[in-house]
């Protein structure tokens, strides 16, 4: 069963413009300078469905990281990377 994580992001992005920025931060690989997933070779594919400001995650469980952490800290630089003025904060 998948699971699901949700974000608000202070401005409303498309769907489609989500998932481009996604697929960009889960293909990158610039060893060496901390950006992209170089640590994390194998980030998720992720469905991501968007309403408005609120942004849902669905993506298959694995892994010790209960919180998520990497899959957030990786989806946040993907939104930053071209959108750096956009705040995204993590639903309990």
């Amino acid at each position: 069963m998948p699971e699901e994580i949700t974000a608000r992001l202070s401005d409303t992005i498309s769907q489609p413009e989500l998932s481009k920025m996604w697929e960009s931060e889960r293909t990158t690989f610039t060893t060496g300078t901390g950006d992209g997933i170089e640590t994390w070779l194998e980030a998720p594919e992720v469905v991501i469905k968007s309403r408005g400001d609120e942004v849902i995650l669905s993506f298959l469980a694995g892994g010790r990281d209960r919180e998520h952490r990497k899959l957030k800290a990786a989806f946040e630089r993907a939104i930053h990377r071209y959108r750096p003025d956009v705040e995204i904060k993590w639903a309990a």
